[in-house]
Formats: C-alpha cells, sequence, structure tokens
C-alpha cells in the first residue's frame, strides 16, 4: 500500500513496542502467574509496563487493568460498573455518537438490567455539553458514559467540563479514551506523572473521570490487549471469570507480549505528543483545506478547533464512500468510510446521521487518518487522487 491514511483504526506497531514485546514471544515467555523464575520474570514485566503506562497517564500502577482491547474495556467498565453499583440507581447517562462497543453495551443493560438511559444529542459539530450531562442527571443516575475524542469524526468533547460536573454530583464518569490515549495531553491526578504537561492542562482537570478506556494499537502498540484505568475506591464486577488475574477484576493469562509492547508504545508517544500533534494538525489543516478548495460540494464533518491532530472526515455530495474507497484503494491508498468496527454495514453512520447533515452528502463520506509518519507528499497524493476519483465518479452518474 502506497499511502496508508487508516491510523485511527490501527497504527503501524512502533519500533520501541516491538523490541520491547518480542522477547516475551520467545526466550522469555512464562506464565505470569506461576512461581518458577521464568513465570516471575513475567509477572515482573507486567508489573513494570503497569507502573511506565500509569507514569504516563499520572495514576496509580494499581489502577491499570489489563484487558483484550477497548471492546472489552467498555464492557467491563459498564457492566461491570452497573452490576456492581445498581442498587444506589439504574440511571445512565450517554451520547448518541458513542462507540458500539459503549452504546451496545448499555443497550444489553437497558434490555437485560432494566437500566434507564438518557441518549444526549450531539450539536453539528459532534459536541455534546457539561450543561446537557448536569441537566440530564437524576436521583438514581449511577453512570455517565461519554468518549473524549469520537473514532470517526475526530470531535474532542470537553471532557474536562463534564469530569467537573460527574465529580461535583458524586457521579462515576466513564470516558472510552481509545482513540485520545497517546495523542492528546492529559492527566488523571491520582498519583504523579512524568514530564511537563502542556500548558492549560493540570492533574485536578481529569479528577472527575472514574474509568477510562485505551486500546493500544490506536498509539502504536500492539492489537489484542488493552486496558482500563479504575480508579481506587470503585466498585466494580468483573465480566470474565476463571481466575484471580488483574486484582480479580479480569480473569485469564495475561497478554504478557502485548502488555510490555503497550507500555513502550505508550511511553514513546508520550514522549513525543506534543512535536507529532503539531505535525499532524499542520498537514491535517493542509488536507482539508485543499480538499474544500478543489473539491466542489465538499464538507468537513466534526469540529475544525475541538479535534483530533489527525482526523479528516469529509463528505461529498452526489457520490457514494464505498465507490470512493474502493477506488482510492486502486490507486493504492488506503482509507475508510468511518469507523472499522462497522465500516461494511453498507448503512450510513449513526455518527454522520447525529450530526444531521445534508442528505445529499450522507452517502458520501470517508475518514482518512494519520500518523506521526505521514509525510506531506503523501497528504498531498491522496488528494490529488481524491480530487479525480469524485469527478469521474460524478461524471459518470451525469451520464
Amino acid at each position: 500500500m502506497a499511502i496508508y491514511l487508516d491510523n485511527a483504526a490501527s497504527m503501524r506497531v512502533k519500533a520501541e513496542a516491538l523490541a520491547a514485546a518480542m522477547p516475551f514471544m520467545a526466550e522469555q515467555f512464562g506464565n505470569p502467574s506461576s512461581l518458577h523464575t521464568p513465570g516471575l520474570t513475567a509477572k515482573k514485566a507486567i508489573q513494570k509496563a503497569r507502573e511506565d503506562i500509569a507514569t504516563c497517564l499520572w495514576c496509580k500502577p494499581s489502577e491499570i487493568v489489563f484487558t483484550s482491547g477497548g471492546t472489552e474495556s467498555d464492557n467491563l467498565a459498564i457492566k461491570g460498573y452497573f452490576e456492581a453499583n445498581c442498587g444506589r440507581g439504574k440511571h445512565i447517562i450517554t451520547t448518541d455518537i458513542e462507540h458500539p462497543a459503549v452504546a451496545e453495551s448499555i443497550a444489553w443493560l437497558r434490555k437485560m438490567q432494566g437500566a434507564e438511559v438518557t441518549v444526549l444529542p450531539v450539536d453539528g459539530q459532534g459536541l455534546v455539553s457539561a450543561a446537557q450531562v448536569a441537566s440530564a442527571i437524576r436521583p438514581d443516575t449511577i453512570l455517565i458514559a461519554v468518549q473524549f475524542a469520537n473514532n470517526e469524526i475526530g470531535t474532542i468533547q470537553p471532557v474536562a467540563e463534564i469530569a467537573a460536573v460527574a465529580k461535583a454530583r458524586g457521579i462515576a464518569l466513564f470516558v472510552d479514551a481509545v482513540q485520545a490515549v497517546g495523542h492528546l495531553p492529559f492527566a488523571l491526578g491520582s498519583a504523579e506523572g512524568a514530564g511537563k504537561l502542556p500548558a492549560g492542562v493540570t492533574p485536578k482537570d481529569y479528577e472527575g473521570i472514574t474509568m477510562l478506556a485505551a486500546s493500544p494499537h490506536k498509539f502504536g502498540g500492539p492489537k489484542g490487549v488493552g486496558f482500563l484505568f479504575v480508579r481506587e475506591g470503585t466498585k466494580l464486577m468483573p465480566i470474565l471469570h476463571g481466575g484471580p488475574q488483574e486484582q480479580m477484576l479480569r480473569a485469564g493469562t495475561e497478554n504478557v507480549p502485548g502488555i510490555v509492547g503497550t507500555a513502550a508504545a505508550l511511553v514513546a508517544s508520550c514522549r513525543e505528543l506534543r512535536s507529532n500533534m503539531r505535525k499532524m494538525r499542520e498537514l491535517r489543516d493542509r488536507m482539508i483545506d485543499r480538499i474544500l478548495t478543489e473539491i466542489p460540494d465538499s464538507r468537513v464533518n466534526g469540529s475544525r478547533k475541538q479535534r483530533l491532530a489527525g482526523n479528516v472526515n469529509v463528505s461529498f455530495a452526489g457520490v457514494e464512500a464505498a465507490s470512493v474507497l474502493v477506488l482510492m484503494d486502486m490507486a493504492g491508498i488506503a482509507c475508510s468510510g468511518g469507523s472499522a468496527c462497522s465500516s461494511t454495514s453498507g448503512k450510513v453512520s449513526h455518527v454522520i446521521e447525529a450530526l444531521h447533515i445534508p442528505p445529499e452528502y450522507e452517502n458520501g463520506t470517508i475518514r482518512m487518518t494519520l500518523s506521526p509518519e505521514t509525510t506531506q507528499a503523501e497528504v498531498d497524493g491522496a488528494v490529488t487522487a481524491l480530487a479525480e476519483i469524485v469527478a469521474k465518479l460524478r461524471e459518470g452518474r451525469k451520464v
């Protein structure tokens, strides 16, 4: 593939992550639950990874629970918290653009456990406000679930403001941060962290976050592993049973290579965060500006200001996204129609529907997501190819 622009779906594994993980797939293959030396070596590696991740996120090592990925982390947070706390109430607040792993977990609780759910609408840029969240709170509200940044349109929610509301009202806040960890600056504030925080960010900003999910293959780590931050003192029921691993919250032999690779990728991402954000933001804006200038009847979806540095989500009137994606792929350019979890459904994304964009644009929506490795030549080449493809498809439609 000549140009890869689907990094929100999965990034290339960082060299640091690969180097860290490889020994635990070959020489150091012991089970971390075993008491012999190889097992203890694996157990120490997991603890070191836990400490490194906690340092990056300004939290305690004991607050990191390893899982099989973002989907399991979402399920554990939402179902596990509800099961452990539903005696205090059954009301959940969420938004209408959450990832399916969040939305469907909540839908399952509504159907199977009697949860009552308030789904907040976003505005035309994909934003929900802290005031909306505050106004939806009821005496029986026990959980708020709001993503940090949207996986399709890249809109970054006002999480610090929502966290302040949750903390003030004594309500748990779960944040799906799969697209944010390793890409945005924040600090969870339960312990000291590493490095200097960017201007305007303090650890207290996010003290209201109770749980936070991450998936390393979104920031240069391996697939098949993830983690969930669970703030100390939070009551949570496991959803997998069978062993005492991960503080009795997640049964199953730990993915040692994946966990070690996750920590290495996050450390590298946080070390390079500011420079990577600056580079990707410049390329993102260049791409969006060229598309809007050079391709008639095009529009950008999501907020231009509160947006992930590497996200470009655009719609074109009069063309089908599937045709654009096929022709882009034939041209050696990989991009997507939105979330990789639902891109094969053939339906308009629930995120795009929530924005209420003009109907002539809905079916022509594609997502291109950059990485720190993306070059200006690749961005320019992709836009040039895209302009030609959209023009040809429109000519064909008119014939």
